[in-house]
């Protein structure tokens, strides 16, 4: 695909939530590709900060802004709802008109969990949201921030991501495999898994585009906890004991959608390509860390 003009004047990238799971792939991502890139960890700018991060924009200029921070503990955002609303509300408002002031573009990473679940056909972007948890509640509060911010934004909602940098379901899964432990996984959520890597080079690619708006960015296909448990386990070559059971036989503080496929038609059509299956991007992900899914360290 052809690269659109860039906006951003040659100045910076920008990534916040450099050193997390999504944030450190679109920093390879964008560095592969000859892009000056400003990667901002936790611990160097919490975007809870407001001052701190106006500071950091006005030092460094950003032309683009992708913003990966975020607090992610779906089940411990039911007690803490605090902390979730004030990095996932308060803080992705601080990012957006930190940006819009500076008159960068801004890429926000949201989640599907802003929808209900209760959809019989993919969720479309212009979709009404409706969360059902805290985490999916503060995720959707932060889209009304950027939102009201001004300036030029692209909000990118994606699903049941995994990757290497940072804790998740497949390579939790694989841990407890090897072990050889017998396991329980939800059969009666569906969803469209991610690998991180691909979702970073998506971003990548909208960037390219100069795309604003909403977007939503997954692997192609669907699947249930249970069949992504059972595909990976196949691929790493183990064999435990995998037994399908009800959300409800599985108590969890926060309630999930049950289904929340994203609609990818509108990114597949500006990007002029289909999405890989998940599958193959599954296959892709453990191929790249062989030796740690057949039996090394995790």
């Amino acid at each position: 695909m052809a690269s659109a003009a860039r906006s951003d004047g040659g100045r910076p990238i920008l990534v916040t939530g450099a050193g997390g799971l999504l944030g450190s792939e679109v920093v390879t991502s964008f560095r592969r590709a000859g892009r000056d890139v400003v990667a901002v960890e936790r611990a160097t700018l919490d975007i809870t900060d407001a001052p701190s991060v106006s500071a950091l924009f006005e030092d460094v200029r950003p032309g683009v802004v992708v913003n990966c921070a975020a607090y992610t503990q779906v089940d411990r955002a039911e007690s803490e709802p605090e902390a979730a609303y004030a990095v996932n509300r308060d803080g992705a408002g601080s990012v957006a008109r930190a940006a819009a002031r500076c008159g960068a573009r801004l890429i926000h990473i949201s989640t599907d969990f802003v929808f209900d679940g209760r959809a019989r056909r993919p969720y479309r972007p212009e979709d009404p949201t409706r969360p059902l948890g805290v985490y999916g509640a503060s995720k959707h509060a932060g889209e009304e921030e950027v939102r009201r911010a001004g300036g030029a934004w692209a909000i990118v909602r994606t699903s049941w991501l995994y990757g290497r940098g940072g804790r998740n379901f497949v390579d939790r899964i694989l841990e407890r495999a090897r072990t050889g432990e017998p396991l329980r996984v939800v059969a009666d959520q569906r969803g469209r898994p991610t690998a991180a890597p691909g979702l970073a080079d998506t971003l990548r690619a909208l960037d390219d585009l100069g795309a604003t708006g909403i977007w939503h960015v997954a692997d192609g296909g669907e699947a249930t906890w249970f069949e992504l448990a059972r595909e990976a386990c196949r691929l790493a070559g183990l064999t435990p004991e995998l037994t399908p059971v009800a959300t409800g036989d599985w108590p969890a503080p926060a309630p999930r959608p049950p289904y929340s496929v994203l609609d990818l038609e509108r990114t597949e059509r500006a990007l002029g390509r289909p999405f890989a299956d998940w599958r193959s991007a599954l296959e892709g992900y453990l191929a790249s860390g062989a030796d740690l899914v057949r039996g090394g360290r995790g």
